[in-house]
């Protein structure tokens, strides 16, 4: 199971806001997918990857109505996005239509049997430019996902301002590139050194905020991260795609993220 399946299914991703739906004993097919931003040369690739599934409850990512919030927990770099879930793996058709850029591609089934997630054979991934729109085209299975068409747009490339350390006491700001229509949503971890025996990561200050362009971090928690010995920064700019095809009743929910720093495209 891809790591974006797992946590929407599993409902693990604590930040992001979600809607939920629960259907009967049969079960409702679902689509989840991740379009993720990597670096490639002077530009960006992606390698989309779609599941299909047929599950009884789940859980949803949006961007609508995210709140400015921070809290404190524990980090691990090493662990996992797994658990359980009682997921049936389900067919879309043969292959997928992704459209992005002036591109047309193919994404075909590229797991074992019991996880059938659609990708792109493209090694180095899909050329594109973070920010515009994409089209996904299912053709559909009679006894799996029904055939549609679904748009969404790509998050949009962003960088984050070099952070002016607050005096002791007071909160800390954070900017970056503002996507500029509210329909986005910006996810940071800071994460630091909880301890002087810390020999890795192992607390962050986890926050959500409107795409505006701005973010404060409350001073109790701004306040242990700068007094850490070793401190940095990551950040998601998210947009979520949640359509719904009636018959039968059917949901698809494609996230789109860039990432800062960028992972290096293969």
């Amino acid at each position: 199971m891809s790591p974006l399946t797992a946590l929407v299914l599993a409902a693990t991703v604590v930040v992001a806001a979600c809607d939920s739906i629960t259907s009967g004993n049969s079960g409702n097919p679902i689509g989840v997918g991740s379009i993720t931003a990597r670096t490639k040369g002077n530009g960006f690739t992606t390698d989309p990857q779609i599941g299909f599934y047929r599950v009884s409850s789940a859980s949803f990512m949006t961007t609508s109505g995210v709140p400015d919030t921070c809290f404190l927990a524990a980090y691990s770099s090493t662990s996992s996005s797994g658990g359980g879930t009682s997921a049936t793996a389900l067919s879309a058709g043969g292959y997928l239509v992704f459209q992005v850029s002036g591109r047309t591609d193919t994404l075909k089934q590229a797991g074992p049997a019991l996880d059938p997630v659609y990708k792109s054979t493209l090694t180095s991934g899909i050329p594109y430019t973070p920010g515009d729109s994409f089209v996904v085209t299912v053709p559909g299975s009679t006894s799996g996902f029904p055939p549609g068409t679904f748009r969404g747009r790509s998050a949009e490339a962003f960088t984050v301002a070099p952070i002016t350390l607050p005096a002791s006491g007071t909160p800390m700001t954070v900017n970056w590139t503002p996507a500029g229509d509210g329909t986005s949503a910006m996810y940071m971890t800071f994460r630091y050194y909880g301890t002087a025996t810390s020999t890795d990561y192992d607390r962050q200050v986890a926050c959500s905020f409107a795409d505006d362009g701005t973010g404060t971090i409350p001073a109790t928690m701004a306040g242990l991260w700068v007094a850490s010995t070793k401190r940095d920064l990551l950040a998601q700019r998210m947009r979520a795609m949640l359509s719904q095809v009636d018959v039968p009743r059917s949901y698809i929910n494609l996230v789109s993220t860039f990432d800062w720093p960028t992972p290096v495209s293969p």
